[in-house]
């Protein structure tokens, strides 16, 4: 079926179950940044395959609404369709409420399917809606009738992240639980948070592409602690593992019955941000239950890095930056002999990083883009749809990789022969943006909002932006995007010692090109004086920033020093342990400008 086909089927059984509008999310029942096919209903409709975005139809319209990152390929995607894009944050469009707010009357109804939304987005729906009598059904799974050949949910063998990598037990991840729990004077503690369940158990599998997780709840009291899983993917090792650190295995489906089965008067405390709405409504309705709103328990741990997980998140980057000069020395020597496109290097990009030793894969679908795609943040060709690189231009290629030691993300900018004035200018400003926050000294207790302006500084004083944040967190061989910490103007939360940030300034030009430039950045200490304690940042990424485009006139002597200093250093990590030509590029690639 075609686009309009699919949304004409949908406007069909929203009439048979008497809803005038119907809302799909792009989540699945845990609210995952990326999910498994089962759950890619939005796609499904839309055509449109970003990771963030919502789709709504009426009787009449349909809409789609994305972020910044995804402007240039939402409009692509949906050439042909009736479905309207909504560019979210741009002056003067409504948001998707907003907009049904206005188009519909006075008790109509919206539908939804309350797996598919977090507890907090049904609340606010339900505090405007019912200020305009407008009524919601959050029991409505609409997509199941017509989408005859989805995919089953990926079930995928369950494994030990042993403690070697992770620094701390199970049972003493759940003593700091516990110990917050107390804290906040909840007896117990539900999350659906797939990284977060991970990093407590100390499990990692591979049920949504490029993260290592294990689809599963956990309900946690000052006793007992329940992970609910397919228990029929665990083999006897770990189960017995889990057992010895004091964990329950129980059905995926009993989370449910633990909700409802509450018995004695207990006070719950789940993240309404992350917890779906239909686990939420459980504990609403059981009169026993007092909920407690507050922020993810787990969340802050596990952005703070631990001692032995820095380590091996160090060792992670050193291979990573070996796979990366491996492939540039392949990419390199193959492009003199042969004709090659986006697609092909993002299977040499495979290849290099499996090659190296505990590597679980990529981190995330590599992006691989040429000249005007890589003006598409989020752009990733396929084998039917790429463009051919030549002997000009800028290519940019951001791909990260998983490793038992740890996750990585980096992107670089190359240039492939001439570049023009304007991209030489805009490449060298996203450099001076990148070392304006790399060498950033700030004051304990000042957060990635406090810090965005650094990066943006030399951007905006040209008159340019880039339509997204300039850094996120990072898990340990978890979500490549991890919070509750980011560089962007409004995140509120405080950067902790241990913490990791992306450092990724842009310049995107539609129908031209796309610079970027990222590294990972390490919260440490700076020093201490009578005024406060002061952190700054440790770099993490160990490979090569392309100095062919630079224009050097427009960097100062401070800025020309660090460039040089960091690829001493990656010279230093990354030499010992290649060879041949990877060793050659490496050393052509790192001398000082």
């Amino acid at each position: 079926m075609s686009t309009n086909d699919k949304i004409a089927s949908l406007r069909e059984v929203m009439r048979q179950n008497g809803v005038n509008a119907y809302i799909i999310s792009s989540n699945d029942p845990h609210m995952s940044e990326y999910v498994s096919e089962h759950w890619k209903s939005r796609a499904y409709f839309s055509g449109f395959t970003g990771s963030a975005g919502t789709l709504v139809v009426t009787e009449s319209e349909s809409g789609l609404w994305t972020d910044g990152r995804y402007y240039i390929q939402a409009a692509k995607q949906l050439e042909g369709s009736e479905i309207k894009l909504f560019k979210m944050g741009q002056k003067d469009v409504p948001s998707y409420m907003e907009y049904l707010v206005n188009h519909l009357s006075r008790k109509q109804v919206i539908g939804l399917d309350g797996r598919l939304f977090a507890a907090s987005t049904i609340q606010t729906m339900q505090t405007v809606l019912k200020k305009r009598n407008i009524s919601l059904k959050t029991t409505l799974d609409l997509v199941t009738p017509i989408w005859k050949e989805r995919p089953k949910p990926l079930l995928t063998p369950v494994y030990i992240h042993e403690t070697c990598y992770t620094g701390f037990t199970v049972k003493e991840k759940l003593e700091q639980v516990r110990q917050l729990m107390k804290e906040k004077q909840a007896d117990s503690y539900v999350t659906s948070e797939l990284a977060s369940i991970a990093w407590l158990f100390n499990i990692r599998g591979a049920d949504i592409e490029y993260n290592p997780m294990v689809v599963s709840y956990a309900y946690i009291t000052q006793k007992k602690a329940y992970l609910c899983v397919d228990g029929s993917r665990l083999p006897l090792s770990v189960s017995l593992e889990l057992k010895a650190q004091g964990v329950e295995i129980k059905r995926y489906e009993m989370i449910d019955e633990f909700l409802m089965g509450i018995k004695a008067p207990t006070k719950v405390l789940c993240y309404t941000s992350a917890l779906n709405y239909h686990l939420y409504h459980l504990l609403e309705k059981n009169l026993s239950v007092k909920i407690v709103e507050d922020d993810d328990l787990i969340m802050g741990l596990k952005a703070i890095k631990n001692e032995v997980e820095i380590e091996n998140i160090r060792k992670a980057h050193i291979k990573d930056g070996c796979a990366l000069a491996y492939f540039m020395a392949e990419f390199e020597k193959c492009r003199k002999v042969e004709t090659l496109s986006e697609y092909d290097l993002i299977e040499m990009l495979k290849k290099a990083r499996t090659a190296q030793e505990n590597n679980k894969g990529e981190s995330f679908a590599s992006i691989v883009a040429y000249k005007e795609n890589a003006a598409m943040m989020h752009y990733a060709p396929t084998l039917e749809f790429h463009k051919v690189l030549q002997q000009e231009g800028l290519l940019l290629i951001d791909s990260g990789g998983q490793y038992l030691e740890g996750t990585t993300d980096i992107t670089r900018t190359f240039a492939l022969g001439s570049v023009t004035d304007e991209e030489k200018l805009h490449y060298t400003l996203v450099l001076k943006a990148h070392i304006n926050m790399a060498k950033a000294i700030f004051m304990e207790g000042c957060t990635g909002g406090n810090l965005d302006i650094l990066a943006r500084g030399p951007i905006w004083a040209y008159g340019l932006d880039y339509k997204c944040g300039t850094g996120h967190g990072v898990g340990f061989m978890l979500g490549v995007h991890e919070g509750p910490q980011s560089l962007r103007m409004n995140n509120h939360v405080p950067l902790k010692k241990g913490m990791i940030v992306t450092d990724e300034p842009g310049i995107y030009i539609k129908g031209s090109h796309g610079i970027r430039i990222e590294n990972i950045l390490l919260v440490t200490d700076y020093k201490t004086t009578e005024d406060g304690v002061f952190y700054q940042f440790e770099n993490m990424t160990y490979f090569p920033i392309d100095t062919t485009p630079i224009d050097k006139t427009l960097l100062n002597q401070e800025e020309i020093s660090w460039l040089n200093a960091y690829h001493e250093n990656v010279w230093n990590k990354l030499n010992p342990h290649l060879e041949g030509d990877a060793l050659e590029w490496l050393k052509a690639h790192t001398q000082a400008i």
